[in-house]
């Protein structure tokens, strides 16, 4: 019997992973002529791991041209390393990461220890083999797409943007969102919690969720939290559960969007918005509890946000 033939993108593909080797001492020579633009660049990525040339330009540059010169001439230098998987047809855009000089240059200007390469190495072998990366990659691209609706408009700013490994200590381990931002505009301010929701998480799971954010808020920190459903399906799915288990008044503010919510779908500045027990969406900021209103006021710890 002669053996089916599978489609090509059903084999699964390893990553084609770029680093550029340095030792110690070539990434002193490398780093040489490095901008205060490529510094904050490798804060960014100490921080939040990966990004695209989309999310860069988003943080730092003006034009995607530029930006892509810029990480690819970094790459070179070993400043940074790049990843993606070859699928069919064509190849996903680079994820770019902190290789061996740019992780190097990074601790010595934080004062922390230098890693050895073979420790640069590991991690972005690891980021590039996780299958966690795509949704660090999604948590990145709401948070990167606020700060870009930020740079483009004065009076904008997202003051705040943590990752979850930072977000759960401040929150003391009770919950482990995926972010912590705040973005004010001229309409007022608003500090949140992040929910990246692919769809793989009963939606049992995601109320349980909203209870372990009440713990948190009568421990004394309490913030909405935003959820980004994958469809409107499930954002309607999502608010018939907390409806239920919720009949009256939900236990901490909760709003979501979904990806698939018609145009125009700026996180930052459209009323893409649905607040749990409400009809109306509202923008980002319009979240934020109206002056005499009931709602939880606390502030997340402010050590973690440096």
């Amino acid at each position: 019997m002669p053996v089916p033939q599978l489609p090509r993108n059903t084999y699964p593909q390893p990553p084609r992973v770029q680093l550029q080797p340095a030792s110690t001492g070539e990434a002193l020579a490398r780093s040489r002529g490095l901008t205060e633009r490529d510094m904050s660049l490798l804060s960014y990525l100490d921080r939040h791991r990966v990004l695209t040339a989309v999310q860069v330009t988003r943080l730092l540059f003006g034009s995607p041209h530029h930006a892509r010169h810029r990480l690819t001439a970094l790459y070179q230098r070993g400043v940074l390393a790049r990843f993606r998987r070859e699928v069919w047809p064509g190849s996903q855009p680079w994820r770019y990461t902190l290789g061996h000089v740019g992780a190097t240059v990074h601790a010595a200007a934080t004062e922390t220890p230098l890693p050895k390469p073979s420790t640069v190495t590991e991690k972005v072998l690891r980021l590039a083999h996780s299958p966690h990366t795509e949704h660090l990659l999604g948590v990145n691209e709401f948070f990167t797409r606020l700060a870009g609706a930020a740079r483009a408009r004065e009076g904008y700013a997202l003051a705040q943007w943590w990752p979850e490994t930072i977000t759960a200590d401040a929150c003391a381990g009770i919950v482990r969102p995926d972010g912590y931002g705040e973005y004010s505009d001229p309409h007022g301010t608003l500090g949140f919690f992040y929910e990246h929701d692919t769809g793989t998480e009963t939606l049992d799971t995601l109320t349980d969720k909203i209870t372990k954010y009440a713990e948190l808020a009568r421990a004394g920190i309490g913030k909405p939290v935003l959820f980004r459903l994958p469809s409107a399906v499930r954002e309607r799915n999502l608010h018939e559960a907390i409806t239920r288990r919720w009949p009256g008044r939900v236990p901490v503010p909760v709003a979501t969007t979904a990806a698939d919510h018609p145009a125009p779908n700026e996180p930052a500045t459209d009323a893409i918005w649905l607040p749990a027990g409400q009809t109306r969406r509202r923008a980002l900021t319009q979240l934020a509890a109206r002056r005499g209103a009931p709602a939880h006021q606390y502030s997340v710890p402010r050590q973690a946000a440096a």
